[in-house]
C-alpha cells in the first residue's frame, strides 16, 4: 500500500521524496482541476522535478464539462508534452475517453467518487477503459466492508481517500464573488470563507470558489488512517491524503513526511492530534439508504391516519406519560398495537390506562379529545394508534 497527495511547490516536492511509502505527487493545472492554481509552466517545472526525485507525477484533470468547454479544452491539451506525466486522473467519462482515444499509451486513473457504487458499475468502467485504466478512485460512502470486496473483486487497483475534506455542495456556478466588489484579476484568485445558514443553526462550513464553480465542505474531515490494516490486508493499492485546506502560503503538503512516518508507527496519536475535527461517517456503514423505508412509512401512516387510526401521539416525556390526540370516537376495548413513523408496530400493554385532561379513567374517547396514558416505549410524536381492525 503507497500514500499520494496534492503538491503545488518545490518545497512540496521535497518534502514528499522524504516521506515514507509516498510514491505518486498530484499536480493540478487551473485549466483542468477543480481546486488548480498552477500554470502550464509551473505544472511542467513540478512535473520534471518529481521525476528526478523519485516521484511519480500524476496529472489531475477531475472538472466536469459540456461539450464546448471539452473541446475548447482539448485543442489546448494537444500542445501539452503529456509525456511528462505518468497518469491522468479523470471524473468525466468524456475526459477518459479522449485521453484512451488520443493518447491510449497514458495510464488512466479515474475518479468514482460520487457515483458507480456499485460493483456491475465498477467492473463496466473496467470493460470500458480496459487497459488505459490504472486505478479506480473509490468514494468514501462505501463502508469498509464494501471496500474489502471490490478491493479484492475489481480486476484493477483501487484508491480510497484516507484523510481530508468532505464535499457537501458544488455548483458551477460563482457563488462567493457575486456578493463580493473584485476586480477582473482578482476574481481569478480563488475565494475561501465559511458559510452558515439558520438551516445549519448557523453552523459554519468552509467554502472555496475557484473559476470551475463553488466547492461547500463538512467542518469535519474524513480521517480513516487508524482504520487501514484491514484494507492493506485486502490489497488497497492507494491512500489518498488530501493536505490542501491545511497548506500555507503555496505549500499544500506541509508535514507530509511527519505525517506518513505516523500513519506507519502510531495512527492513533495522529487522529488525536490533527488539526481539526475528524470522522468516517460512512466507514462502518452506509445509513443513507434507511430514509427510504421511513418515507414509506409516512406514506403508509398517511393512509392509516386518514382511513382506520384512532389517535396520533403528540408528545411524549420518557419514561412518564404520552399525549395522545383523538382522530374519530373509539372504545379503548377496541386498541391493539401502536405504528410508529419508521413504520415499526408496537404492542400496547394489556394494563394500559387512558385519563383525560382531569386525571379521570376513560373507557371510551370521543373525536378531538386530548387523552393521556403511562409511558409506551417507542411512542414517539407522529405515531398512530390502531384498532384491531386497522391490518
Amino acid at each position: 500500500m503507497q500514500f499520494n497527495t496534492f503538491v503545488s511547490s518545490l518545497n512540496d516536492l521535497k518534502r514528499c521524496a522524504n516521506a515514507p511509502k509516498l510514491q505518486e505527487v498530484l499536480l493540478e493545472p487551473t485549466l483542468l482541476a477543480r481546486q488548480g492554481k498552477l500554470s502550464q509552466k509551473e505544472l511542467l517545472l513540478l512535473a520534471s522535478t518529481a521525476v528526478e526525485l523519485g516521484l511519480r507525477p500524476v496529472l489531475v484533470w477531475d472538472i466536469l464539462m459540456p461539450e464546448q468547454v471539452m473541446n475548447r479544452i482539448c485543442e489546448q491539451l494537444i500542445q501539452w508534452d503529456l509525456s511528462k506525466f505518468e497518469a491522468v486522473r479523470v471524473c468525466d467519462p468524456g475526459a477518459a475517453w479522449w485521453l484512451k482515444t488520443h493518447y491510449p499509451t497514458i495510464a488512466l486513473q479515474f475518479v468514482v467518487e460520487t457515483g458507480n457504487h456499485n460493483l456491475e458499475a465498477l467492473r463496466g468502467w473496467c470493460e470500458i477503459f480496459s487497459d488505459s485504466l490504472e486505478r479506480l478512485i473509490l468514494s468514501i460512502e462505501l463502508p469498509e466492508q464494501k471496500l474489502i470486496e471490490y478491493c479484492q473483486t475489481l480486476p484493477i487497483s483501487c484508491e480510497v481517500l484516507g484523510v481530508g475534506q468532505i464535499l457537501l455542495f458544488y455548483s458551477p456556478r460563482s457563488l462567493l464573488s457575486q456578493h463580493l466588489l473584485y476586480s477582473e484579476s482578482q476574481q481569478k484568485v480563488p475565494l475561501q470563507t465559511t458559510v452558515s445558514s439558520e438551516d445549519s443553526n448557523n453552523r459554519p462550513f468552509p467554502t472555496l470558489e475557484t473559476v470551475h464553480g463553488t466547492f461547500m465542505f463538512l467542518d469535519k474531515d474524513q480521517f480513516i488512517l487508524d482504520k487501514l490494516d484491514r484494507l492493506q490486508e485486502a490489497g488497497l493499492h492507494t491512500v489518498c491524503l488530501d493536505l490542501r485546506h491545511l497548506g500555507k502560503d503555496a505549500d499544500v503538503a506541509v508535514d507530509i513526511e511527519q505525517i506518513c512516518s505516523q500513519i506507519l508507527t502510531d495512527p492513533i496519536s495522529l487522529r488525536k492530534n490533527w488539526p481539526r475535527p475528524t470522522r468516517s461517517p460512512f466507514f462502518n456503514v452506509n445509513r443513507t439508504t434507511s430514509i427510504f423505508s421511513r418515507m414509506k412509512s409516512k406514506h403508509k401512516l398517511i393512509q392509516y391516519r386518514q382511513e382506520v387510526g384512532l389517535a396520533e401521539v403528540l408528545a411524549g416525556e420518557s419514561g412518564n406519560y404520552v399525549v395522545f390526540h383523538s382522530l374519530r370516537p373509539f372504545a379503548v376495548s377496541q386498541l391493539e398495537k401502536i405504528i410508529v413513523p419508521t413504520g415499526e408496530e408496537i404492542e400496547i400493554p394489556e394494563e394500559i390506562v387512558f385519563r383525560n385532561l382531569n386525571g379521570q379513567v376513560i373507557e371510551s374517547c370521543d373525536r378531538e379529545q386530548i387523552i393521556i396514558t403511562d409511558w409506551i416505549k417507542k411512542a414517539m410524536p407522529g405515531s398512530l394508534l390502531l384498532g384491531k381492525n386497522g391490518e
